[in-house]
This record gives C-alpha cells, sequence and structure tokens, in this order.
C-alpha cells in the first residue's frame, strides 16, 4: 500500500471520529427533549481494493473506514407494549371519572339528596295509614310524592344530560385522531424524502412521528408496521387510518335506531337519538368499534380514551325494561295447578338471550346500566303504589262489547285481562266515590280504558267465587249501566305505555283534587263512610318486601331502600376497582417507560464517555497522518 493511500485511512479516520463526537454532542444537547431517541453512529470499512489474486487468496488495500448509518437505538417491542399499557390506562380511567360523576349525580358525596326523597315518602305512608281521613296527612303525602318524582327526574334526566355532553368529548377526540393520522401521513412523506438518497436517516421526523404514535395510543388502540420505504401504516381493527397515499378520516353522526321491514325487506330508521356514534368517512368502512359486544382484554377492546368514553356512556337512554327478568316457575302454573313446561322453558331460552344482549350493551355501560337500575327502582315503587290504591284481578273475558269514554265502541279480542277490582278497590272521597285513580300516572297514557258495557260481567276470585267484574252505574232515567275497568298494559315497544321516569308524574287529576286519592271503603263491601287503612297497610308491607335483582346475572333480590342502597354501594365497588387499575396501569406504563428510556434515552455520562473515546481517535488519527506526513516529507527530500 503506497503513502499516499494512507491519507485515506487517516483522513476518513478523523472524519468518522468528528461525526461521532457530533452524534454524541447532539445527543448531550436533548437530553431533556421530549420523545428524543439516543442515536448512534454504525460504522463500516470503506472498500478494498485488490491488488494480487492468486490461487491462495485475494491480496487487498482498504481504505479507511465510513460511517454507514446514523441510527436510532429503540425497542420495538417495547414501543408496542407502552401504548398497549397507555391505550389500556387511559380507557379505565374514563370508566373510573364517569362513575365519579354519576356518585356526584346521584348526591352520595355531598349528601344523601335522594335517599331523602325515599325516606319521606315512607315517613307520609306510615302518617297517613294512622290516619287516611286527615286532608293534611293526605297533602302531604302527594307533596311528598311530588318531591319524590320530581327529584328522580331531576336524577335521570341529569345522566342523560351528561350522556348528550359527552358528544363534545369525542368530537374532540376525533378531530385530535384525525389531526394525528394526518400528521403522520406528511412525516411520512418527509422521511421518504429524506432517506430516498440512502444517505441518512431522518431520524428527528422518526422521533417526531413516534411521538405521534404515543399520543395516538391515548385516544385509540392501534397496529402499526413501517414498510421498506419508511412509510407507517396506521390500522384501527381492520380499517386504515393511515396508509402509502393517504391519511383516512373518522366523523361523528346520531346514532340511529333501525329494524327490519318485512314488507320492504329493508331496515328502517326506527328513531334517531341525540347522542353521537364514531364512524369512517371515506375508508369504505362503517363503524369504527363494535359497540354491541362487551369489552375484553383478551381481545384489546379495553383500550383508548374515546373507546372508554362510548362504553361508559352507552349507546341508549336505558330503562328498566333493558334489565331483563328471570321467569319464575310459579307464575306458569295454572289456576288448575298444571306446570305449563313448554311455556317455561321458552321463557328461560328468551331470558338468556335478553341477558347475553344486556351483558353486551347495557351492562357493558356504566351509565346505562345505573339509569336502567334506577329507572328499575322507580318503576316497581310507583307500581306498587298504584296496584295498592287501583287494585287489579286477572280475568278471562269473552263476548265483551261496549262503547268508550268517547263514545266509540268497543269490541275486546276474546283472551286474558287485567281489571280493576271494583269490589275491593278503596274510592276516593269525592262525592261520586271515584275508583281506579291512580297516584303515578303516565303522560299519555290512562291507567284504564273504561268501556260501558249493558250488563254484568263475572268472574271468579281465587277461591273460584263468582264476582262482579264492573262497576253497577245507575243513570238518571234509572236504568243501569257497567262499566269495566281494563288496565292498559305496559308495551315495550311502545314507550309512551310503560311507567319509566322520563314518562312519569304525580297524577294531575289528584293534585287538583285530593279527594280523588282513593283512601274510603268501597261500597260494595257493605260499610259506607269507613277508611280504607288496608291500601296504606299493604303498601308498608310491600315496601320491605324483596321486590327484584340489582343485576340480573345475580339472583340476589331487595327491598326498595336496600336496593338504591346496593345501586351506589355497587358503583363505589366500581369505581374504587376501576381506581386499582387505573394505578397499577400507571405503575406499569412507568415500569414499561423506564426500561425504554434504558434504551432510548440519553445518558450523559455514557455519552461524555463517547465524546472521549471519539476524541483519543481523532487525535489518533491525526498522529497517523502526521507519521505519513513525516514519512513523506523524508523521502521527498531527503531520498528524492
Amino acid at each position: 500500500m503506497s503513502l499516499f493511500t494512507s491519507f485515506n485511512s487517516g483522513v476518513s479516520g478523523l472524519k468518522a471520529s468528528q461525526a461521532g463526537m457530533n452524534t454524541a454532542a447532539h445527543n448531550l444537547a436533548n437530553t431533556k427533549t421530549t420523545g428524543y431517541t439516543r442515536q448512534q453512529n454504525i460504522l463500516r470499512d470503506t472498500y478494498y481494493s485488490n491488488i494480487k489474486v492468486t490461487s491462495h487468496g485475494t491480496q487487498q488495500i482498504g481504505y479507511g473506514t465510513t460511517v454507514a448509518q446514523v441510527r436510532q437505538i429503540r425497542d420495538i417491542f417495547l414501543d408496542k407494549e407502552y401504548r398497549l399499557e397507555v391505550s389500556r390506562g387511559s380507557f379505565y380511567d374514563r370508566q373510573l371519572t364517569t362513575s365519579q360523576e354519576i356518585e356526584d349525580i346521584l348526591g352520595e358525596l355531598e349528601g344523601v339528596e335522594f335517599q331523602n326523597s325515599l325516606q319521606d315518602i315512607w315517613d307520609s305512608l306510615q302518617t297517613i295509614s294512622t290516619d287516611p281521613q286527615s286532608v293534611v296527612n293526605r297533602e302531604l303525602f302527594l307533596s311528598n310524592a311530588e318531591s319524590f318524582i320530581k327529584n328522580a327526574k331531576d336524577v335521570y334526566q341529569t345522566l342523560v344530560d351528561y350522556q348528550v355532553n359527552l358528544n363534545k368529548e369525542i368530537t374532540a377526540q376525533v378531530d385530535k385522531i384525525n389531526s394525528i393520522g394526518e400528521q403522520i401521513l406528511d412525516l411520512n412523506k418527509r422521511i421518504r424524502e429524506a432517506e430516498a438518497s440512502g444517505l441518512e436517516n431522518a431520524n428527528d421526523y422518526r422521533d417526531a412521528r413516534n411521538q405521534l404514535l404515543d399520543e395516538l395510543a391515548e385516544y385509540t388502540y392501534y397496529t402499526y408496521n413501517e414498510d421498506h420505504n419508511g412509510n407507517v401504516r396506521v390500522f384501527i381493527g381492520n380499517a386504515p387510518l393511515v396508509n402509502d397515499a393517504r391519511s383516512y378520516h373518522m366523523g361523528v353522526e346520531r346514532i340511529k335506531q333501525e329494524e327490519y321491514n318485512d314488507a320492504t325487506q329493508q331496515y328502517e330508521v326506527k328513531s334517531v337519538s341525540e347522542m353521537y356514534n364514531v364512524t369512517w368517512l371515506d375508508n369504505g368502512y362503517s363503524d369504527v368499534y363494535d359497540m354491541e359486544t362487551a369489552y375484553s382484554a383478551v381481545r384489546k377492546t379495553d383500550t383508548g380514551s374515546l373507546l372508554g368514553i362510548l362504553t361508559a356512556r352507552g349507546n341508549e337512554i336505558a330503562n328498566y325494561k333493558d334489565i331483563p327478568v328471570q321467569p319464575v316457575k310459579s307464575d306458569y302454573i295454572d289456576d288448575a295447578g298444571k306446570f305449563d313446561e313448554t311455556s317455561y322453558l321458552l321463557a328461560c331460552n328468551d331470558f338468556k338471550e335478553k341477558l347475553e344482549k344486556y351483558n353486551n350493551t347495557t351492562g357493558n355501560s356504566i351509565l346505562t346500566q345505573i339509569q336502567a337500575q334506577f329507572d328499575q327502582l322507580i318503576h316497581g315503587l310507583v307500581t306498587m303504589v298504584n296496584d295498592a290504591f287501583c287494585p287489579n284481578i286477572s280475568q278471562d273475558l269473552t263476548g265483551i262489547s261496549g262503547v268508550d269514554a268517547n263514545g266509540n265502541a268497543v269490541n275486546l279480542q276474546d283472551g286474558k285481562y287485567k281489571i280493576l277490582d271494583v269490589v275491593n278497590c278503596a274510592v276516593g272521597t269525592d262525592d261520586d266515590m271515584t275508583i281506579g285513580t291512580e297516584v303515578f300516572s303516565r303522560k299519555a297514557t290512562d291507567r284504564y280504558r273504561v268501556i260501558t258495557i249493558d250488563a254484568q260481567v263475572y268472574g271468579k276470585d281465587e277461591e273460584g267465587n263468582q264476582i262482579p267484574l264492573a262497576q253497577e252505574i245507575t243513570n238518571a232515567d234509572g236504568s243501569k249501566s257497567y262499566k269495566l275497568y281494563v288496565y292498559n298494559e305496559e308495551d315495550e315497544e311502545d314507550a309512551n305505555t310503560l311507567y319509566t321516569l322520563l314518562n312519569l308524574e304525580v297524577n294531575p287529576d289528584v293534585i287538583e283534587d285530593y279527594a280523588l286519592l282513593p283512601v274510603k271503603l268501597n261500597p260494595e263491601l257493605g260499610e259506607t263512610g269507613g277508611y280504607n287503612t288496608k291500601v296504606f297497610e299493604d303498601i308498608l308491607s310491600e315496601w320491605n318486601e324483596k321486590f327484584a335483582a340489582l343485576d340480573p346475572n345475580n339472583e340476589t333480590t331487595y327491598t326498595y331502600a336496600e336496593y338504591y342502597r346496593s345501586m351506589v354501594t355497587a358503583l363505589g365497588a366500581k369505581g374504587n376497582t376501576w381506581q386499582s387499575m387505573v394505578d397499577n396501569q400507571q405503575k406499569l406504563t412507568e415500569s414499561v417507560e423506564d426500561k425504554r428510556q434504558q434504551v432510548m434515552g440519553v445518558s450523559s455520562e455514557e455519552e461524555m464517555v463517547d465524546l472521549l473515546k471519539y476524541q483519543h481517535a481523532y487525535n489518533a488519527a491525526s498522529r497517523y497522518i502526521s507519521v505519513i506526513d513525516a514519512m513523506l516529507e523524508h523521502l521527498i527530500e531527503r531520498l528524492g
């Protein structure tokens, strides 16, 4: 090798050492820079020149060293683990935040407002039971009933408002995800252009892109990969957010409830909610997330704050009908004592289907679960009170025809109906001794459809005795007519027929005239003038009976007071569980981040060692060049 060739080796050493010092200095300068990834020079031989080839091998001359690349020191597996844990932590943080908001709404942190309303109506029932003749007691009872319904509706409506107000957060997060996607696409282009020559890595652009990927994990879980050109492709589920050519966008739209029309063989929109759903706008996919399946750690659907908000909020405004009720065998035994096993098994299968749906939808969301549970409490209590004042009996009716209150002809289809027990029900204190006046009413549905018929109809009581089913009326001309009070059943397909909070009020007729409240004994019992204390005894007795389960997955049932306390306790327990999960996720995230920083983070001590190493290498290369220079000078001047 000639001495002139040796200069190349020395100069390449100078350049490589200088590049190493520059990289170390760059690392030191960014020690505190968020998202910065430690860089490292990779050196390789420049190239070799063959000077002689023999059968024994090839003699080559090397031309020094060069910087092959300035690479980033990252661990892709730690990156993916970190982003998964961040995403999972943000999901459970949203569950925790929502549960805390619900606790505030229920008033269980600053006070016990609704619990007090429940207690007040109980106290007024006890008071009126001792002296139902007292107008003051009746006024107090109805006043507390109004306060009870008002407070219950306020709680429920606040839950609904909170649901709808989450639209703002959903929209903001969708916009943020779209923005991150666009920024990643822009950085893909910059990285691709910068690295096209193969001479350098666009490390600063890569740092910016990795920061965006870290930030994106807070909002949603995703998968990604990098192609040979440096493009990162990002997928949410199976749908692309960013690919080689473009960034795709999410949008929001109001949730539509659809049902299948057999006639048109198409799904038609039944109703449109005020709440938003998140959909894809331009990549051929529809909904971003599957909201019909419960979240699962195995499927990684317990990830991302956006899905966390959607899950905590639910997809509907829930009521008591969303909680399936397990069939009871005794309900399938007829009057003759025969058990209808077929109907019971069908009901059990129907319950299983509804339970699965509940667990995937209503029960999967803390907001809708509380709405349904709270509404079930109110529904149970108001129907229990109404049934005490206006007791119904179930009877088979055939061949019934007459006219309704509007004079329209009515022909009842033969079948089993619930009708007012006109013999045993209490009557009002008004001159007409009005019957069938409920305390809590549905805004758009009367309790009874009153049918006037020409002749009395009879049924049988539980003991088999014949009883009249219609109220006898003496007309002005002395003739007789009869009023049959047919109960308007609740129909889950028609919200107006439900005793649900959005549809409830204290009966305006009773508020306008307290005398309509049924508190007196029915003349049909052979007593007049007395007061029916049994109504209140029945209510107070039922109040302490177990009426419903809090969760359809659990057969434990509760009284009205126990139910509310258990509901609040269960909410608090869930909140504590989510708090623990958030804390654990925080620790796990910090642990993974510590491991990431051990790999990608800048250590001042290590970089100072590298600076000294490259400085010594630079000095050595410089001395090497000086020696070659002296040798050349000696050859030229002394031996020239």
